[in-house]
């Protein structure tokens, strides 16, 4: 039985939120809320017909314009369980904070309702806390608000599953970086390690060294026509090639990031390939010695930086990272991305304000 499934009854909270700090500041693309509605009980057997919906069904058949909701797709539907009646169903919502108002007005709507049941709502991350009293009277309720990190620790835990190995090690890319060591009994976590080098590092420098104003067409630029190597000093430009060779390094090695700006030869693209491989591989050198550490085989990584706003942008992130972790650690450790990486903290805020991990 999932973890999530297990913890929840009819009366437990309903809604959790993952609202980022950074985000919350930002006016460009990137997912500024996140909305996940946990289906109280979607009943399968004719005998249930006339007990009361879930107080926010309606939104997810038919959300309120202008919103673009992907709500009609259960994102995640966990596992049936008790008598074979029902099931536990997650809907995943997310806009952003500009839409927040009309969303707030129709919970609230629903929940005055007589025959709705009340709307618990737990929260996670900095905005949550920055935007606390606000949400609060928009929403008419009390927030119950989770730690971030036991936020995406439970959230992580519900969406690995069983594919989890323990120990685990979790890599959280925002703003920053937290690695976070994750024991096999519920609750047990510990962050352990940590770099100021991660998303916000790369961004800030793309904005002040490039022409790009857009994180996806950033990075889909350095993968279809970047070279790193017109922008970092490699082992090769200081010793040449075949001296590189006799040496024992390889000639495309980095020697120095960024080494080669002052020349004035680099793209744009080619300084964002350049930027994206130096913080991808701090990322991978942080994380295999905290694995080698821990005695961990494989590094899930997650956050805002590893899921960038597009598709193709994300996928040139993944790979990056699976690059840096591989030369680190010589192909020793393993690469993993959560399925539902996006939800992991409101999905966790849920699972972690019933106390159950």
């Amino acid at each position: 039985m999932s973890t999530l499934a297990s913890t929840l009854s009819d009366e437990q909270p309903l809604i959790g939120m993952d609202i980022g700090g950074s985000c919350v500041k930002r006016k460009h693309e990137m997912i500024r809320h996140m909305v996940v509605l946990v289906d109280r009980v979607d009943y399968v057997s004719a005998q249930y017909t006339e007990r009361p919906e879930h107080p926010l069904a309606a939104i997810i058949r038919s959300p309120p314009e202008p919103f673009v909701w992907g709500t009609k797709k259960a994102v995640r539907r966990l596992e049936w369980f008790g008598d074979g009646e029902h099931e536990r169903v997650v809907y995943a919502l997310w806009f952003s904070i500009s839409d927040f108002p009309q969303f707030a007005e129709r919970v609230k709507k629903d929940r005055e309702s007589k025959t709705m049941h009340t709307v618990r709502v737990a929260a996670t991350g900095g905005g949550a806390l920055r935007l606390l009293k606000e949400i609060e009277e928009m929403l008419g309720v009390e927030l119950v608000i989770v730690d971030e990190l036991k936020a995406l620790t439970s959230g992580w835990r519900v969406d690995a599953g069983e594919s989890a190995k323990y120990p685990a090690l979790v890599c959280n890319v925002g703003t920053g970086v937290s690695l976070v060591s994750v024991g096999a009994a519920l609750g047990v976590y510990e962050r352990v390690s940590g770099s100021g080098i991660g998303g916000a590092t790369f961004w800030g420098l793309v904005r002040r060294l490039t022409q790009f104003t857009s994180f996806s067409d950033a990075v889909v630029a350095a993968a279809h026509s970047g070279d790193p190597g017109r922008a970092d000093t490699l082992v090769g430009d200081i010793y040449g090639v075949e001296t590189s060779k006799a040496i024992g390094m390889p000639a495309d090695l980095v020697a120095g990031f960024l080494g080669k700006l002052e020349t004035g030869n680099a793209t744009d693209a080619d300084v964002v390939a350049a930027l994206l491989r130096m913080v991808t591989s701090n990322l991978g050198q942080l994380a295999v010695f905290q694995a080698r550490l821990m005695g961990a085989s494989e590094v899930w990584f997650t956050g805002g930086f590893v899921e960038a706003a597009s598709e193709a942008a994300k996928n040139t992130v993944h790979q990056a990272i699976v690059e840096a972790v591989s030369f680190w650690s010589a192909g020793a450790i393993q690469t993993k991305f959560p399925p539902d990486a996006l939800l992991l903290g409101a999905l966790g805020a849920v699972a972690s304000s019933l106390n159950k991990d």
